[in-house]
C-alpha cells in the first residue's frame, strides 16, 4: 500500500527573482542610469571637442596650402610672360640691330661715292680759280686773251656746280689758294644719319636693354616660386607633424609665404 505523501514544510520557500522590482528598488536604478547617460554625454562631449581642435586646426592648414599653392602658380605664370617677353625684346633687338648696320652702310657708302666724285670736283674748281688768275694777270696787257681765259675760268666753274650736285652727305669747302677742297667724311656721315627718318626710329640698344631687364624679372620670379614651394613644404609638414611643432611649422611655411608675396609685388612694380 503507498505511503502518502510527505505534509508541507512550515517556513517559506524562497523562489527565484523574476525582475520585477519592488516599489523602495525604482528610484535607485533610475538613478543610476540617468547618471550613467550623463557621464557618457559629458564624456562624449569632451573628446568631440578634442578631436574638433585639430580638425579646424588642419583645415585652416589645408586652406592655407591652396591659397599658397595657387599663389605660386600665378607667379610662375608671370615668370613665364616675363621669359617670353624677353625673347620677343631679344629678337626684336637684334632685327633692329642688323636693319640699323644695313643703313649705316649704306649711308657710308653713298659719302665714300662723294670722296671719288671729290677729285674731279676739286680739279674744276682749283682749274677755274687758275685760270681767273690768269686772266686777271693778262686783263691789262691782253683782254682779248683775259676774256677767253675767263670764259675758259666759267665753264671750269659750271662743270664743278654741276658735280657739286652729286653730293649726298655734304658739300666740299674749296679751301685755301693752293690748298686741297676740304670734305669732312664723318661730318658728312653724321649728317646723312640724322636726317634719315627710318634710322632715327630704330633703337636697339634700348630694345636690348629692356630685354635684359625682362630677362632678370623672370629669373627673380622663378627664384620666388622656390620661396612658395617652401612655405608649401612647412605648411605639409604641419598636418602631419606633432602638435607640439606643428604650429612651428604652420607659422613658417605662412612667414615663407608672406615673404615671397611681399618680394612678388616688389618685382612686379620695379621690373627687375
Amino acid at each position: 500500500m503507498a505511503e502518502p505523501p510527505p505534509p508541507p514544510p512550515d517556513y517559506p520557500i524562497p523562489t527565484r527573482d523574476t525582475g520585477a522590482a519592488g516599489p523602495e528598488s525604482a528610484p535607485a536604478a533610475d538613478v543610476l542610469a540617468e547618471g550613467g547617460i550623463a557621464g557618457a554625454v559629458v564624456e562624449g562631449e569632451e573628446l568631440a571637442g578634442r578631436d574638433e581642435r585639430p580638425d579646424r586646426f588642419r583645415t585652416l592648414v589645408a586652406i592655407a596650402i591652396a591659397a599658397v599653392s595657387i599663389l605660386g602658380a600665378v607667379v610662375a605664370f608671370t615668370g613665364t610672360l616675363a621669359g617670353q617677353s624677353a625673347a620677343q625684346l631679344d629678337a626684336s633687338g637684334i632685327e633692329d640691330t642688323a636693319q640699323q648696320q644695313q643703313i649705316i652702310t649704306s649711308l657710308s657708302g653713298r659719302v665714300e661715292e662723294d670722296e671719288r666724285n671729290l677729285a674731279l670736283y676739286q680739279e674744276d674748281v682749283k682749274a677755274a680759280a687758275v685760270l681767273q688768275s690768269q686772266a686777271a694777270t693778262l686783263q691789262s696787257s691782253d683782254p682779248s686773251a683775259a676774256a677767253a681765259l675767263q670764259s675758259q675760268a666759267e665753264s671750269q666753274l659750271v662743270l664743278a656746280r654741276t658735280r657739286s650736285s652729286f653730293f649726298e652727305g655734304a658739300l666740299p669747302a674749296p679751301g685755301a689758294s693752293g690748298q686741297p677742297v676740304h670734305y669732312d667724311a664723318q661730318a658728312a656721315l653724321q649728317k646723312l644719319e640724322n636726317d634719315d627718318e627710318q634710322l632715327s626710329e630704330l633703337r636697339p640698344e634700348a630694345t636690348l636693354a629692356q630685354a635684359d631687364t625682362k630677362h632678370e624679372q623672370s629669373t627673380n620670379l622663378v627664384g620666388l616660386v622656390t620661396l612658395f614651394i617652401a612655405a608649401l613644404l612647412f605648411l605639409t609638414l604641419a598636418q602631419f607633424a606633432r602638435p607640439a611643432v606643428r604650429r612651428f611649422f604652420a607659422a613658417a611655411g605662412g612667414l615663407v609665404a608672406l615673404i615671397a608675396v611681399v618680394l612678388w609685388v616688389v618685382v612686379l612694380v620695379t621690373g627687375s
